[in-house]
């Protein structure tokens, strides 16, 4: 009878870690299908009850999800807490350095990157070869004249009615109606719009912080105000109640 239950008991002990690891899983599976929310809600019922040799995993999954909910600082230590768990998983530090690289701590983001040198993941490495390039470029300033190549490029581009272009300084009107006629092809150029939208707050005396992410990348203007072209146009495409210089204006609204 006591090998039956003890049978019972380690059956039981495994079909849980089993059924926990599943969910973990599915959890990275919703974040896949780009369903973040529900991705957290069922692994946060999964942590409840977690074997603690599950912990590296769940915590992975969470940081991943947590960051493509933008919650940035708990994704950090959900990463960090595999990097204690899992001292050799390379993935977490690759995971850590992006995070310090898209928040500008550059100095933090080669660190993570020298640490996951002496790991045995080729592939992490490989990863990590191509984000080192990219924060070379950041830091030297070579990605701003980038930035401010590409912006020059989208003012020239015949997007008008008639086929006329934004310019330089950019006619907002002309870039609104043509994300209000043809969505899809606006939404293509979405990041061409937002760097000519910062340059033209450059123009004006702001300048660029460069983030290693370039969608975090922000105007900052000459009273230290920092603006996010890449929100600005987001919102612009999410409704049509406000104009671009509207939302120039909105966000570049200074409090007194």
């Amino acid at each position: 009878m006591f090998w039956k239950i003890f049978e019972a008991v380690i059956r039981l002990f495994y079909f849980r870690r089993f059924r926990a690891a599943k969910k973990i899983g599915d959890a990275g599976q919703l974040l896949t299908d780009g369903n973040p929310q529900k991705a957290l809600d069922l692994l946060e019922k999964t942590g409840k009850s977690l074997h603690q040799s599950l912990l590296p995993i769940y915590a992975f999954t969470r940081g991943k999800i947590l960051d493509a909910l933008h919650r940035e600082d708990e994704a950090q230590e959900a990463f960090r807490l595999v990097v204690l768990a899992d001292p050799e998983n390379a993935r977490a530090d690759l995971e850590l350095a992006i995070l310090c690289g898209k928040g500008f701590r550059f100095d933090e983001c080669a660190q993570w990157l020298d640490r996951l040198e002496e790991k045995d993941d080729a592939e992490a490495r490989e990863q990590a070869n191509g984000i080192r390039a990219l924060l070379a470029q950041v830091t030297s300033g070579e990605r701003g004249t980038e930035f401010e190549k590409r912006a020059f490029q989208m003012a020239k581009k015949n997007i008008g009615e008639n086929g006329a272009s934004p310019g330089f300084p950019p006619d907002m009107g002309i870039i609104d109606r043509w994300i209000s006629r043809d969505p899809d092809a606006a939404r293509d150029l979405f990041d061409e719009i937002a760097l000519l939208v910062g340059q033209s707050e450059v123009a004006k005396g702001g300048s660029w912080k460069v983030s290693l992410s370039i969608d975090c990348s922000v105007i900052v203007d000459e009273h230290g105000n920092e603006i996010s072209p890449f929100e600005i146009v987001a919102d612009r495409f999410e409704s049509d109640d406000l104009t671009l210089s509207e939302l120039i204006e909105k966000r570049c609204r200074r409090t007194p």
